[in-house]
């Protein structure tokens, strides 16, 4: 079935830990799933967060993040948040090079049958 109440934007952030060591994975993990994530939740436009891990432990760790409304106004505020340094950042968080970040339109969404809406 089709969907017509699509989200209109993923917010698509590629990154990673500074190291493959075990104890820092934990501690980038620890940090994205129980700080990060649940602040940029916080702001007003986002209406969820969710991570997906690398496999092969070769590529990016992705946090994705469904945004409703306008897209330039929301990250705008986030953006803001980040320079007044109100954001919580971890030094497991890989800087050099940046977390690669992309704003994508979701155009389409197909949901199984009683399966409920994925966010």
């Amino acid at each position: 079935m089709a969907n017509d109440q699509l989200p209109r934007w993923i917010l698509h952030v590629e990154s990673g830990p500074v190291s493959r060591d075990p104890e820092v994975v934990a501690e980038f993990n620890r940090w994205y799933n129980e700080v990060h994530i649940p602040e940029m939740v916080a702001f007003e436009g986002y209406r969820s967060g969710r991570r997906l891990e690398p496999v092969d432990d070769d590529g990016p760790h992705i946090a994705q993040y469904v945004i409703e409304g306008d897209p330039e106004e929301i990250l705008g505020r986030v953006k803001a948040a980040s320079a007044a340094g109100k954001l919580k950042m971890s030094e497991t968080l890989q800087m050099n090079p940046t977390p690669k970040m992309r704003l994508m339109r979701v155009s389409f969404e197909y949901v199984k049958s009683g399966a409920g809406r994925p966010e």
